[in-house]
């Protein structure tokens, strides 16, 4: 296996790990800073994460009683697999989905089926529910990513109720697309939501995420993941960012305005192909050119996206949606690469 690395180009305007491109407000840090500072250092944080589950149940609208918290949503993907598989098993997702599934998996010895996309990176309900009878969890990114493309609740209910398996679905940019399939956790027993605070409210450089599930399946999952996992500062930090919903809500809803007037933007372009996206990034390829070379002509510039090496993927860049400015940075520089295009480094 290669490791997992992800270049970091910080100097750059970054729009490449879909991250918010706001930092939490400086009042929001002064109260995360006080209450790290009024208490104890020196013990263990309360396992049970008490009052910040709590706060996502408010947010939720789940009990408390069907909410596990994690140390990034990645933990818990760890957690899922590890509590539902055994060497020699299969899990299933899609292709192109995100890596950190099939990563985990892989390291466990535990086979990965891969259903593909369409042509247009659309999801083959039919194909997940014939391939999910032979498996023991299936991770269904909704929106996907990298696509932004999307199961809707009817076909999700559909597949879950047409599979044996535990079906995961990972809503990470659910404020971005503003539909769930949580409903679904009070009548269905093979359901998990999984959700994240990296995205929309701003804190993925402190690694917390959370489970919605069954309290059965809760249970179930608490026997395998790891003890004091989430640290003192990240219970704080999403007690406090979630009692602050108003400001990260608001600057979710703009950042969906300017994808879509990316979008626009983008299909304005000759030869740009991009995809409809229900998340904070739009996939696109260029026709007549190597993703690579727009890549690097990019970064050159002082704009960082997202290059693949994956064959589905070989010929297409992602870009996180960031500030106005940045947008604008961004689609001034890619309409640069096209027009100079004609050097023959470019050309497919």
């Amino acid at each position: 296996m290669s490791e997992y690395v992800i270049t970091q180009h910080v100097d750059q305007i970054k729009l490449n790990q879909n991250e918010s491109p706001e930092d939490i407000p400086s009042f929001l840090k002064k109260q995360i800073l006080e209450r790290m500072a009024s208490v104890g250092w020196n013990r263990y944080p309360p396992d049970d994460a008490r009052v910040l589950i709590e706060d996502i149940s408010e947010y939720s609208g789940v009990p408390p009683a069907a909410i596990m918290v994690g140390n990034g949503s990645n933990e818990l993907i760890q957690t899922l697999i590890l509590s539902t598989c055994d060497s020699g098993q299969s899990i299933m997702t899609v292709q192109p989905s995100f890596s950190v599934y099939k990563r985990v998996a892989e390291v466990m010895n535990i086979h990965v089926i891969e259903v593909p996309l369409d042509d247009n990176y659309g999801f083959d309900t039919e194909a997940l529910i014939e391939t999910g009878q032979n498996v023991r969890i299936m991770f269904l990114a909704v929106p996907n990513n990298p696509t932004g493309t999307i199961l809707d609740v009817d076909q999700i209910r559909r597949i879950v109720e047409s599979v044996p398996c535990v079906v995961a679905v990972d809503e990470a940019y659910h404020e971005f697309y503003r539909k769930t399939a949580l409903p679904l956790i009070s009548d269905h027993d093979n359901i998990v939501i999984l959700r994240t605070f990296s995205k929309a409210l701003r804190l993925a450089g402190l690694r917390l995420g959370y489970l919605l599930a069954p309290v059965p399946l809760i249970k179930e999952f608490k026997k395998v993941k790891l003890p004091f996992s989430v640290g003192l500062v990240q219970q704080i930090a999403g007690e406090i960012m979630l009692k602050n919903k108003d400001i990260w809500l608001e600057s979710a809803e703009q950042i969906i305005q300017e994808k879509n007037r990316v979008f626009t933007e983008l299909k304005k372009m000759e030869r740009i192909d991009a995809v409809p996206s229900k998340a904070n990034f739009i996939l696109f390829g260029i026709q007549g050119l190597k993703a690579k070379y727009v890549f690097k002509e990019l970064i050159s510039n002082g704009v960082f996206v997202r290059c693949f090496d994956s064959e589905r993927l070989a010929n297409m860049l992602r870009v996180t949606i960031g500030t106005p400015e940045e947008n604008d940075a961004f689609l001034h520089n890619l309409r640069d690469v096209i027009g100079r295009s004609r050097d023959e480094s470019g050309t497919l």
